[in-house]
């Protein structure tokens, strides 16, 4: 979802006036919506059978409802795994984790996805396992969203990622503490 002014009112007399007057109404009318509700009426409607990324998006939106989450934090290729939580309306904030920058630029578009570009490139998973790789965009995430502000350290987040690279496997979730150095899986203990 986006607020767009016309060309009329941004270049009018007022345009700072008329951002600042867009942004707070926008944040009041955020604060009108009843969440649980409007997320149990979603779900509700969605036919059956829900694809497994949709089911997915729900469960991380259902998750983050109930551990009160500070994020949910998505790893994706397309972008796609964030619409769908968009979809579903979580009260909090969704980051996205993409090292696709067409995809981090389009889910700007989504309501409640701060979409990251994860700058390193895919590594060769013959030296490097997928879990490791996927443990360090996650923590990459979590860091970037603490120094702005979005995450507070220690907050629950629930991740969402797929099971393997690439689109259409997005089947795993997990609920994490925003700790960047250690997300909680420690496997010695």
């Amino acid at each position: 979802d986006c607020v767009m002014l016309s060309g009329e009112t941004a270049k009018g007399n007022y345009p700072k006036e008329s951002v600042t007057i867009m942004h707070e109404t926008c944040l009041l009318a955020e604060v009108a919506i009843p969440y649980v509700n409007a997320f149990d009426e979603l779900r509700r409607l969605a036919p059956i059978p829900v694809p497994t990324t949709e089911s997915c998006a729900m469960a991380a939106v259902s998750a983050s409802l109930e551990q009160n989450a500070g994020a949910i934090l998505v790893l994706s290729t397309s972008g796609n795994t964030a619409r769908l939580i968009s979809k579903y309306r979580p009260v909090c904030p969704i980051i996205m984790v993409s090292r696709n920058s067409r995809a981090t630029r389009y889910s700007h578009l989504y309501r409640g996805v701060w979409p990251f570009h994860y700058p390193e490139q895919k590594p060769d998973f013959k030296q490097v396992s997928w879990q490791e790789d996927v443990d360090k965009r996650l923590r990459w995430g979590i860091k970037h969203a603490i120094d702005l502000g979005i995450l507070t350290k220690g907050d629950p987040v629930v991740t969402v990622q797929g099971w393997r690279g690439g689109m259409g496997h997005t089947n795993t979730l997990r609920i994490v503490p925003a700790e960047p150095e250690d997300l909680g899986l420690d496997l010695e203990a």
